[in-house]
């Protein structure tokens, strides 16, 4: 069975890349043949060799490719975030081609049950396409890299935020709030790590980061590497103002980290405030909680032990590739794989 996933344009890295591939390596071995190509590199040829058509967002991606799917007469299947229903879904620039890929897709893959709900909301006869499937976590081992070949020093408590510089992410939302968080503790420090998405959010990183005392931008670190940042910190973060269901944050959970994050939905899905981590609304709710976080271990240990009992009951490999097994499989049962696309 062939699989073609089309990823969202220019991002050479990232969630995306980090999921497919996963996919990619772990369906191998059971007859599943996986080529990743984002949007602005895929081909006519790609469609007609596959047997299944797999986007990745359905606004910047799906609705781009649902009449490629349907010339070939290709199942259609769409990885949904919670920004094409809480916003685009609904928005009357794209109504009409979003509602096309939703109609004609075979299967919805959704990271959150409060996606999912929304687009049965808006989209009723969707639902019983839809399905949530959990994210598993694999993370390499890394490379072996201390706090010192990152130029961090050891006595330093570090905010960690991975994530592409672009305007959703808000890679700023933190600064002025963990600023006054050094200003009491001079041993915070904020740290930020992703590839350049976005030429004016990464002008307004350096704008915002230029001589700070607290704040570094470390540029794009290679995945391999990124275990080895995840151990150097203290605390992972994110700040996105809309998210599906943050890698970056599993990852950290994976291996214990304490996480502190936006209220927004996505985070919300995976965080439990004060359970498995802290979620934060404003600024000052932000800064008060990275305090806490700086001086409390007691809670610090709570939240790693959460995150480590969360990743273990929610996210494993082996249930990520059985449904996405199972899912394929139903489809080409349905569609008969091997057909030709004319």
């Amino acid at each position: 069975m062939n699989i073609l996933i089309v990823l969202p344009p220019n991002q050479p890295s990232g969630g995306n890349w980090t999921y497919s591939g996963r996919l990619q390596r772990n369906l191998r071995p059971y007859g599943i043949d996986i080529t990743i190509k984002p949007l602005d590199q895929v081909s006519d040829p790609d469609y007609a060799a596959a047997d299944i058509i797999h986007s990745y967002n359905a606004y910047v991606t799906g609705r781009h490719i649902v009449k490629d799917a349907k010339r070939h007469k290709k199942p259609l299947v769409l990885t949904m975030t919670g920004t094409d229903v809480n916003e685009h879904l609904g928005h009357p620039d794209t109504t009409e081609t979003m509602t096309e890929a939703v109609d004609y897709a075979a299967a919805i893959v959704f990271l959150t049950e409060e996606a999912k709900e929304r687009l049965a909301t808006l989209r009723p006869s969707a639902a019983a396409k839809s399905q949530v499937i959990n994210l598993g976590i694999d993370l390499p081992q890394g490379a072996g890299k201390t706090r010192a070949d990152f130029g961090l020093a050891d006595d330093e408590f570090l905010f960690l935020l991975v994530a592409g510089l672009r305007p959703v992410k808000r890679p700023l939302d933190a600064f002025e709030p963990l600023q006054k968080a050094y200003e009491q503790l001079p041993q915070v420090r904020f740290v930020l790590v992703g590839p350049v998405l976005d030429d004016k959010v990464k002008a307004e990183v350096d704008a915002a980061f230029a001589g700070s005392p607290f704040a570094r931008y470390l540029g794009s670190v290679p995945y391999e590497e990124i275990a080895d940042l995840y151990r150097a910190a203290d605390v992972v973060m994110n700040t996105s103002s809309s998210e599906g269901l943050s890698h970056a944050l599993l990852e950290a959970m994976s291996i214990g980290k304490p996480v502190l994050a936006s209220d927004v939905p996505g985070n919300r899905d995976l965080i439990r405030d004060g359970v498995n981590g802290f979620l934060y609304d404003n600024g000052p709710e932000l800064t008060a909680k990275a305090v806490q976080l700086v001086t409390d271990p007691d809670m610090r240990a709570k939240l790693s032990q959460g995150s480590l009992r969360t990743i273990a009951d929610h996210y494993s490999l082996e249930r990520e590739r059985d449904t996405f097994l199972a899912m394929y499989r139903a489809i080409c049962n349905a569609a008969p794989c091997g057909a030709p696309s004319n």
